[in-house]
């Protein structure tokens, strides 16, 4: 099922990245939301490598390639950190204002860091031979630390993207950009599945320290179906959110000549 699942997420990555892209290049030269327009492409990118990464075939190609074990597990949690961060300093600069825009954006990049540092060196310090990142290891302290910092910020950014893209759905939807409403309507219910993903994982790690998890079989149907679903709805609606001010902008440049 991981195989199917973010197989389609693969495909759905690379055709958001090349729309994403194309859009970055294409807006090269003006400065309003060049970061964002960054963000977006490196981050629709990042994220398809990491999907890429945790099917099961390129999974054991990458260990047997490194002779790291959980290297493609280490390597797929990464890029889901760096496109969450990505995805937060792309709506930071649609969001906020110039006063308050840069200190946004250096404290997302900070609190980025910070996690990817913490995973890395819980990593080194727990992974062995006989030792994998997942729930069915959660009786070991370090997979379980390193998971909950994994999900926390997981959780904790997704949240923020609710927020900050069901705000612009609104705020969109007022001015008849319909495309771009519900593109952003598709984002923030994306996001929330992203936060149910890392709720169930999280969850299940809490109750299995507390002697009472709920069957391990059904953690692993149910997160990496939420997180395919977040995925790929995810990209779909930024997407859409993109085509959409495309065509906003195309009919303001009929109207005015």
């Amino acid at each position: 099922m991981d195989g199917i699942v973010f197989g389609i997420c693969t495909l759905v990555g690379i055709v958001g990245t090349w729309h994403a892209a194309r859009d970055a290049r294409r807006l090269r030269n003006r400065s309003e939301y060049r970061i964002a327009r960054a963000a977006r492409a490196v981050g629709f990118g990042v994220a398809t490598v990491g999907v890429l990464m945790a099917v099961p075939a390129v999974e054991r190609l990458l260990e047997d390639l490194t002779g790291v074990n959980n290297s493609a597990r280490l390597g797929t949690h990464m890029c889901v950190v760096l496109w969450c961060g990505g995805l937060q300093l792309m709506l930071v600069d649609w969001s906020y204002n110039h006063e308050v825009l840069r200190a946004s954006l250096y404290a997302r990049v900070v609190l980025g860091i910070v996690v990817l540092a913490a995973m890395l060196l819980l990593f080194i310090a727990t992974i062995g031979p006989e030792v994998e990142i997942t729930t069915r290891f959660a009786e070991e302290p370090g997979v379980t630390v390193y998971l909950l910092v994994y999900l926390t910020y997981v959780a904790i950014t997704c949240g923020e993207i609710t927020f900050l893209c069901s705000g612009m759905a609104l705020s969109t939807a007022r001015r008849g950009h319909t495309w771009t409403a519900r593109g952003l309507t598709t984002s923030a219910a994306a996001a929330i599945l992203g936060a149910a993903y890392a709720i169930s994982k999280g969850s299940y790690l809490v109750l299995h320290y507390l002697r009472h998890p709920w069957p391990l079989q059904y953690e692993e149907i149910v997160s990496p179906l939420l997180a395919g679903l977040a995925t790929v709805a995810l990209i779909t609606g930024l997407t859409m959110a993109m085509v959409g001010r495309r065509l906003t902008q195309r009919k303001a440049d009929q109207l005015t000549a």
